[in-house]
Formats: C-alpha cells, structure tokens, sequence
C-alpha cells in the first residue's frame, strides 16, 4: 500500500499545477478583461470634454478717468468686479488649482487677480468672483494714449484668465487641464459703465 500511494504522488503534483496554472490564467483573462473595459470607458462614456469659462458679469467700481487741464494729468480709480462661471461637462470631478486673471491695457499689464483653488462635481458649474483693481502707476509709458481714450470717451481693456485643474476619471486616472478665457471689454467714460464685452474661451487638455 505504502509503494501504491508514493508511486501516485507525481500524478497528484501534476494535476494541482495544472488547476494552479489554470487558475493563474482565468485570473489573468479576468484582469486583462477588466483593464480593457476601463480603457473603453475612459474613451467613450467617461471621456474627458473641456471645462469652459464664461464671464456672467463685468461690473465697475471707483471714480470715472478725469483729465486736469491744463497740465494734462489723468486721476482715476478703478476697480473691475467679474463674476465668473466654470463649468463642468464631465461624468468626473473638475479640481483647479491658485489661477489668475490678468488685466491689460494696450499690452501692458495694470492689474492681477488671484483665483482661489476649488472643485466642480460632475456636470455642475461653479462661480468665481474676483476684483482686479488697476494700478494707475502701470500707466507711465502709455499715460499719452490714455488720455486721448478719455478724451475720445471709451478705454479698452484685456483680461486674460487661467484656472488650472484636473478631471479625475473613476477617481484614480487623472487628466491635467487649463482652462483659459480672453476677455475684451471697453469702458464708456462719460457714464462709468461697461459698454461692451467679447470673451473667447479656450481649453488645454
């Protein structure tokens, strides 16, 4: 009995690697099977789409632009309140991180705004509120041309808006994101109020 049974071993070993071996490769199908559907859903369902910025309002603060006659100087205090919106067309979270929003006039910039770090559930749309204050010192080297826009009753300015982020997809896979939008905006100097505004968004996956 004894030969019996140590003669059957090599037969019993053979057979439990074989259903080790089997086991290894259904496991194996299984998790390649589910990486593909991931996949597949990452690119289809689960797409990343554009995260847009859309300036809801542009408001203005402060005292209208004045020219002294005759030593031509310019006083002015301005301070542009934007209420912005972001929103989020995706089946994943939008987290941005500090952005800014940059204020110009005629290419030189007179004035910043931080953005605060924030976060958008899945097809939501989140609000950010800003001022940017400009800085009448950064208007040495164009004081000529500001004046005459005073003079002629309408001051153009660019703002420039970056908010960077990421969409988490299932929560572990990460696509990097900035959100940009470029805003024209003339101002109507006889009534202090905005006169009209142009906004282009653009966004950079």
């Amino acid at each position: 009995m004894t030969e019996t049974a140590t003669a059957s071993n090599p037969k019993h070993n053979s057979n439990a690697k074989r259903r080790c071996l089997c086991a290894c490769l259904v496991c194996g199908l299984v998790i390649l099977l589910l990486v593909i559907i991931v996949v597949i859903l990452a690119f289809t369902l689960f797409r990343v789409r554009d995260p847009s910025i859309t300036v809801a309002s542009t408001r203005l603060a402060g005292v209208a632009p004045q020219v002294s006659l005759p030593s031509m100087s310019i006083q002015f205090n301005i301070t542009l309140d934007i209420v912005a919106s972001v929103h989020n067309p995706n089946r994943a979270s939008f987290t941005y991180d500090s952005g800014q929003t940059n204020l110009t006039y005629r290419g030189t910039q007179v004035g910043q705004a931080v953005i605060e770090p924030g976060r958008i559930p899945n097809h939501g749309t989140g609000q950010v509120e800003l001022s940017l204050t400009v800085d009448a010192a950064k208007f040495t080297n164009n004081l000529g041309t500001l004046i005459g826009d005073v003079i002629n009753g309408t001051i153009a300015f660019n703002t420039y808006t970056t908010i960077p982020g990421r969409v988490a997809i299932l929560g572990f896979i990460k696509h990097h994101a900035v959100a940009r939008s470029t805003c024209h905006v003339v101002i109507s100097v006889s009534d202090f109020k905005v006169k009209s505004q142009e906004c282009d968004n653009d966004t950079s996956l």
